[in-house]
């Protein structure tokens, strides 16, 4: 099995249902290496949706602790995935700086200044315009900021798509995946496989090998010099911790990746995708 990177609890994500206590019984009745809870903040949310996306970060780690005790030997690592917006960086890059985190996720959840969770009349453009913006601002994030170790979820932008064919592809703006990429690779992050992205397609009725990323963006990717990968479920609840994990796996193996990563204390550590291998 393998280490969940990206996982939030009811705790500090007002939009997750699980308690820390059910992440972590769950995972241990999994056999899992090992998971990282990455609770959302997101500085200066531009929506009002009647819970704070920010969170007290002592009280964050004070809690942390009474987890670690219940987990025992299991490994729980204290992360965050923080929301960017344009003029957010510096003050990330310095609060982080500040806290013991093992990992830090850095994420967009928006478009044109809305999240489309919740707003889709940004996709009332065409498909390759929508994505090729949002992939220029993850691009600008993943330049911008420094103190991170995982770009999260690249995809998205087209789980809540509502076009007829919604999978994001490198076809669809290369120059745009190129800048994200070089960004990427020349800072020694790791790209976010996310498997919630996987397993949305699939309740929107897309079969197995269409859910998953495209082949385009993990080959240019290799291409480029990337090799530092990170699985994270994304998952709300307990029921999708570590999801589609092992199929993924063999997924990133045949483009030639061979590690999932994992961080502790911020320094980044490797499993084997292939068990053995």
């Amino acid at each position: 099995m393998y280490t969940d990177n990206h996982n939030h609890t009811k705790h500090f994500s007002s939009d997750a249902k699980m308690t820390a206590q059910q992440l972590i019984d769950t995972c241990k009745g999994l056999n899992m290496y090992g998971v990282a809870v990455t609770e959302h903040y997101e500085g200066d949310y531009p929506h009002d949706i009647g819970a704070p996306q920010i969170f007290d970060l002592d009280s964050y780690f004070e809690t942390g602790k009474t987890w670690k005790e219940y987990a025992g030997d299991f490994p729980v690592r204290m992360g965050i995935e923080l929301g960017w917006q344009k003029h957010l960086p510096a003050f990330y890059d310095e609060m982080v700086s500040k806290y013991p985190f093992d990992v830090v996720i850095l994420s967009n959840h928006l478009f044109r200044g809305k999240d489309p969770y919740f707003f889709r009349d940004g996709y009332e453009q065409d498909m390759v315009s929508v994505y090729t913006q949002y992939i220029e601002e993850m691009a600008q994030m993943a330049e911008d900021c420094s103190n991170y170790d995982i770009i999260g979820h690249y995809d998205y932008i087209n789980r809540y798509g509502p076009y007829e064919d919604p999978q994001i592809r490198y076809a669809h703006c290369p120059e745009a995946f190129d800048r994200l990429f070089k960004a990427i690779i020349s800072k020694g992050k790791a790209l976010e496989i996310n498997t919630r992205s996987i397993d949305k397609m699939r309740k929107r009725g897309f079969d197995s090998a269409y859910s998953m990323p495209d082949p385009g963006i993990l080959s240019r990717y290799y291409e480029m010099g990337g090799r530092i990968i990170a699985m994270g479920s994304d998952s709300h609840d307990n029921d999708t911790l570590c999801i589609h994990f092992d199929e993924t796996a063999r997924y990133l193996a045949s483009f030639g990746f061979t590690e999932n990563s994992y961080f502790v204390g911020r320094t980044r550590h490797g499993e084997p995708l292939i068990p053995n291998v």
